[in-house]
């Protein structure tokens, strides 16, 4: 599709400019409010998220978005742009470097292009069908750890989900290690092979739409703990690819009771 090559690069600027807005933010905090389902947004999320479809919509106008912070606009369009201005609001809002603008480019129903961009620490990573994974222009692959013993395991926020915890407890005691060091920081360490599996719970499609594609460029796998690699949450789950089944077969062994709530509840 040569049409990626100006859609990577139109995205690549839209992300940097968004980014401009983003850092100032960072260093400026404006006032936060709370969302509708009590989640914190402030006029960075906003105004990065708008400046990201401005961006984009003089280039593409035909193109449709799916965002945080607007919701859905033309999303029936055969390409739809999912936009999470900033992933980690709260890290954002706490002084810590663990947030980002994660861009997914959806088409025929499957992500063919993802930026996940995390300004604090410096690292844009980029992905598309006909191009592997990069950190800032540089092609990186996932690590090569075969066994859940070796790995190290990083994951998303805590749920009140009983067989969500039950699993984190699980998977803790097989793995050589496991952190949370925030949900888009995660799948960055695994692209790059400084961790070998991302889990979370809970997830929206804004935040995980780009590491469908991102993950698997670099050579792992992704996909809901069900193993659908093309769901956009509520469950997530990116591997090195060795490890990909044996965490699968944690998820599909919790006892029926709770499983069943951990598989299909929203």
């Amino acid at each position: 599709m040569t049409d990626l090559i100006q859609f990577k690069k139109v995205a690549i600027d839209a992300v940097k400019k968004a980014e401009e807005r983003i850092t100032y933010y960072f260093h400026n905090l404006p006032k936060i409010e709370k969302k509708v389902d009590m989640t914190p947004v402030t006029k960075a999320d906003k105004e990065a998220e708008e400046i990201i479809i401005d961006t984009i919509k003089k280039s593409f106008p035909s193109h449709g978005f799916f965002g945080e912070e607007f919701g859905s606009n033309n999303e029936s369009a055969e390409f739809v742009w999912i936009i999470d201005p900033i992933d980690g609001t709260k890290n954002f809002i706490h002084g810590l470097d663990f947030f980002g603008t994660v861009l997914g480019l959806k088409y025929q129903g499957k992500i063919i292009m993802g930026i996940s961009n995390m300004p604090a620490l410096g690292e844009l990573l980029f992905a598309s069908t006909e191009e592997q994974t990069t950190s800032n222009g540089k092609v990186v692959r996932v690590s090569n750890i075969r066994t859940i013993s070796d790995a190290f395991v990083t994951m998303g926020s805590l749920k009140n989900n009983e067989a969500y915890l039950k699993a984190v407890t699980t998977i803790g005691e097989k793995t050589l290690n496991m952190r949370g060091y925030g949900d888009i920081h995660g799948y960055h360490l695994v692209a790059t092979g400084r961790a070998d599996v991302m889990f979370e719970y809970g997830a929206k499609p804004w935040d995980i739409s780009a590491f469908q594609i991102i993950i698997k460029q670099a050579g792992g796998k992704y996909s809901d703990f069900n193993g659908n690699k093309f769901a956009l949450g509520p469950s997530s789950l990116a591997t090195n690819e060795f490890l990909h089944e044996e965490m699968l077969k944690i998820f599909k062994e919790i006892p029926l009771s709770v499983g069943h709530d951990l598989m299909n509840s929203e």
